[in-house]
């Protein structure tokens, strides 16, 4: 069986020699093979998704390094396909001792019970869009957002353990990306947020993303209040802002190094920032909307 992998996880199995600047706390794997979906942002076609490249191997050839890197998680991601499920059960069933993670798009409960019996320790949901709005304008040739959301219910009861992945940066106003946070967090879902790519560039401006990484994480932590001017975020009222609003979110172990930015300029820091990153961190968001420590 071929299997993708980031370039990232490569040089950390010794597939590939590169210069990692910060190293991968999770192993990426990206299943072979074409997409069937056409969403309108992404470029599996050219090889890559986000700014990350994937270069193929055989499952077999590296299975023993898996086995023997210390790294804790394996996240596989899936791609639209007929049998996709099944080939994740497949490649799950032959790691031991690794907590492993799936990313999929809206699959059948059936599916996910298939996956969960074959090792799957949770499960993200691709959703990437953050209202049914700009879902339709960027997915296409997938299921309908109303089958994400039924999928989304499903992971919950299946595995419990789900996380929901969203794109800042497809048109989607601040007020969509709070209230879908927002549902998502009493559902009991995790969120992973990304900022949109585009080959090597990427297109949300920083001091709104920073903005919106707050608003995750007083979500998550239910301790913010939102104000806005129409759709647009003016204000967040948080008693505190801890490091890790501006880390990788989603799930445990996973770091995702610069998934989404280049090391000059980071969307998501893959490691503990410093207070001096931290305070610029905060200032950017600050750029974008009022941030105010409440006592």
């Amino acid at each position: 069986m071929r299997i993708r992998v980031s370039l990232a996880t490569a040089a950390l199995l010794g597939l590939k020699n590169c210069n990692l600047k910060v190293k991968p706390t999770t192993l990426y794997f990206l299943l072979s093979g074409e997409c069937k979906g056409n969403c309108l942002y992404c470029e599996q076609k050219k090889g890559r998704l986000a700014r990350v490249k994937w270069p193929e191997f055989d499952f077999e050839d590296i299975l023993e390094k898996i086995k023997n890197i210390e790294t804790k998680r394996i996240c596989i991601l899936s791609i639209y396909n007929e049998g996709s499920a099944e080939r994740i059960a497949e490649i799950a069933k032959k790691i031991p001792n690794k907590a492993i993670s799936t990313c999929v798009n809206a699959i059948g409960k059936k599916e996910m019970e298939m996956l969960k019996k074959a090792g799957v320790e949770r499960i993200g949901i691709g959703l990437d869009c953050c209202s049914k709005r700009v879902f339709n304008k960027w997915k296409k040739n997938v299921p309908s957002w109303e089958e994400y959301m039924k999928a989304l219910k499903d992971a919950k009861e299946v595995f419990g353990k789900v996380s929901c992945h969203l794109i800042v940066g497809l048109g989607e106003s601040d007020k969509e990306v709070i209230d879908l946070m927002k549902k998502l967090k009493k559902d009991g879902i995790k969120i992973s947020l990304f900022a949109f790519s585009m080959g090597l560039e990427t297109k949300v401006e920083l001091e709104r993303y920073r903005a919106i990484q707050i608003a995750r994480y007083a979500i998550e932590e239910g301790i913010g209040k939102f104000y806005f001017e129409g759709e647009k975020l003016k204000e967040i009222k948080v008693p505190i802002i801890e490091k890790d609003a501006f880390m990788t979110a989603g799930c445990p172990n996973c770091n995702r190094p610069f998934y989404n930015e280049r090391v000059s300029k980071i969307y998501n820091y893959p490691y503990e920032l410093s207070e001096e990153e931290f305070i610029k961190a905060v200032k950017e968001a600050e750029k974008y909307a009022r941030i105010c420590i409440t006592n």
